[in-house]
């Protein structure tokens, strides 16, 4: 759900803005570019944060760390204290 939330509002910031304005008639060249990019930018952090906040419900490490690293999809296994992850209800 979560993957797919981002996946969703990621694509709206950097596609759907800038067809509402252009369906509207406001997009004129690069000031649309003040708008998209902040809100990605923004969007980015906001995406990032929440991911890590997703932890194992026994340990609380990170569904999403490798090592690390963060990356885009989370453990099937949780790499601290091995926990099938794919079962386990999972702390927000």
């Amino acid at each position: 759900m979560h993957i797919a939330m981002g996946l969703g509002s990621g694509l709206f910031i950097v596609w759907g803005i800038p067809l509402l304005a252009s369906a509207m008639g406001l997009a004129d060249g690069g000031a649309l570019d003040w708008i998209v990019l902040p809100l990605l930018l923004i969007w980015v952090i906001a995406f990032g944060v929440r991911s890590l906040l997703i932890a194992c419900p026994r340990c609380g490490k990170s569904i999403f760390m490798r090592g690390m690293w963060s990356v885009f999809w989370p453990a099937k296994t949780c790499s601290r204290c091995g926990l099938d992850l794919t079962t386990a209800a999972l702390r927000k």
